[in-house]
């Protein structure tokens, strides 16, 4: 699948932010200066107390160590702002800075109406076409730094600073970096009027460093034609780590085009997979996918991105996908799309190569509407995947366990069951769904991925790639190991075996998705 280049941009290693919340000037500075905000409004450069005129004074100081401190639980209203360029940037960092934003929310309500009268808002995202009438853009915040120039001396930190509403959040410029923590960005649509593709999300260039930490980035549309990935970034470096994307469409939910992405402890749930390919500068690009889940998932398993093309784990020419203690699963009947898209979901090594350590992969099957032959598990173009003694892989009618030992390399793969839940719709022909998320990622008790990865405190010990520490606690915060063992896969509890016919299985395909969707909002409440 072809990477639009221009938007895909990236970030860099990751660092402790648990503190920036309560951090004030840095240590060591001669002296700092600290801005205050306590206006509703986005304001400008020349009204004190707006978030406008903070981050130019904070631009204007000489001083190190420089702060901004937002009243707690502020909302402030960028509606009526007015954006720094043509891409609707609100602002941008030329020098170093930490904004603590005490809850906070940057809100913005946008709006067009279309040829036929609807308005259209961020509550009923749609795209903006010849025709239709704006009314109020989404505006992006910032850009951290300037491009074409040396930006290796800024740092941004973020704690506690939330949006809704907004489309990007923030460009990182080469060389720059930007620390995000404790934040919720939700609603984020690009009606920005100027078919400009600008996602939302975050981007990083080339060099760049861009820490996620407790970010929750929750109902982001992309809506442009060429969607670059919620999370993006070329020839650089990128920290995901204990947060979540979910109910999201802007294409994959992490895109990187050169560099390396580190994903730990994290959620990708209904919101595209992740695809990666070397770079401009970079020659490869690497994603290594640590205690993480993803549920590859449309609207009728609860997500949003029903993509063939963006619900799959794609390692292209120059890329490599490592999978370790983390779970993936698509579910074939909740996507829609061309048929022949359908195979290498949820694993397309097309040129690249795809590493599973201890993971747990899975994919539904759909026999029907052509999707009988569908492969879930692909390799193109040179790709490989690989996988070691601890991993799992659910077979399908396309690829059974006779033949995925030799596909992954590995004649001791666990194809095994019973290992993570599915539902039967239907018998004839066969139509299998996921269970709700996140019990879809539970493994079933007494099944083949329980306490699999022996000496897992010892010799097989999980690490965190970001900064080499033991991780002790699985994706939902569970403790990593029991009794000296590991599960396959990113969840350590487990659930009873279940009942398919609790959840439709045997009726019409209507009707057991029907069911489904019920309990999966019996489920979710």
């Amino acid at each position: 699948m072809p990477i639009a280049r221009r938007s895909l941009r990236c970030g860099a290693p990751a660092v402790a932010l648990a503190l920036l919340a309560a951090a004030g000037p840095m240590a060591g500075a001669s002296r700092a200066d600290t801005f205050s905000v306590t206006e509703t409004s986005w304001g400008s450069a020349t009204t004190a107390g707006t978030l406008a005129w903070a981050i130019d004074q904070a631009n204007a100081s000489s001083a190190t160590g420089n702060l901004i401190s937002i009243a707690p639980n502020l909302l402030i209203d960028v509606d009526g702002a007015t954006a720094i360029d043509a891409a609707l940037n609100l602002a941008q960092f030329n020098r170093s800075v930490t904004i603590q934003g005490n809850g906070a929310t940057l809100v913005g309500n946008p709006t067009f109406v279309t040829s036929g009268g609807q308005t259209v808002t961020k509550y009923n995202p749609d795209a903006f076409v010849a025709g239709d009438t704006p009314v109020t853009p989404s505006f992006s915040f910032a850009k951290i730094g300037t491009f074409g120039l040396d930006n290796s001396a800024i740092t941004v930190a973020i704690a506690g600073l939330n949006a809704d509403g907004l489309d990007r959040f923030a460009l990182v410029e080469a060389g720059a970096r930007l620390d995000v923590t404790t934040a919720g960005i939700v609603n984020s649509v690009n009606f920005d009027f100027s078919g400009r593709n600008i996602t939302p999300g975050f981007e990083a260039l080339a060099g760049a460093t861009l820490n996620l930490d407790r970010v929750v980035i929750d109902k982001a549309h992309g809506l442009a034609s060429l969607p670059g990935g919620l999370v993006a970034g070329s020839d650089a470096t990128i920290n995901l780590s204990s947060s979540t994307i979910r109910d999201s469409n802007s294409g994959p939910a992490l895109a990187l085009a050169g560099g390396t992405a580190n994903v730990v402890s994290s959620v990708l749930d209904g919101s595209g997979g992740v695809t990666v390919v070397g770079g401009d500068s970079v020659a490869t690009g690497t994603v290594n996918f640590v205690n993480s889940v993803a549920y590859l998932a449309g609207p009728l398993s609860g997500g949003s991105n029903d993509s063939f093309d963006d619900n799959r784990f794609l390692a292209g020419a120059g890329g490599t996908i490592n999978a370790t203690a983390s779970t993936i699963i698509a579910d074939l009947v909740s996507l829609s799309g061309s048929n022949a898209a359908a195979d290498g979901v949820p694993l397309d090594a097309a040129g690249g190569t795809i590493a599973l350590r201890s993971a747990a992969v899975m994919v539904t099957t759909y026999d029907a509407d052509g999707l009988s032959g569908q492969i879930g598990y692909q390799t193109s173009a040179g790709g490989a995947l690989t996988a070691d003694a601890y991993s799992w892989v659910r077979p399908t009618l396309a690829q059974t366990a006779i033949l995925l030992p030799s596909l992954f390399s590995q004649p001791s793969l666990i194809t095994g069951e019973p290992g993570l839940p599915v539902d039967t719709i239907s018998v004839s022909p066969l139509i299998e769904e996921t269970f709700p998320f996140p019990l879809a990622s539970w493994p079933l008790a007494n099944g083949v991925l329980i306490g699999v990865v022996p000496d897992a405190d010892g010799a097989n010990v999980l690490l965190n790639p970001i900064d080499g520490s033991v991780i002790t606690l699985d994706v939902f915060g569970q403790a990593r190991t029991t009794g000296g063992l590991r599960n396959v896969g990113a969840v350590e509890s487990a659930v009873p075996e279940i009942d398919p016919t609790s959840l439709g299985g045997g009726l019409s395909l209507l009707f057991g998705a029907v069911a489904c969707l019920e309990n999966r909002r019996r489920l979710r409440r």
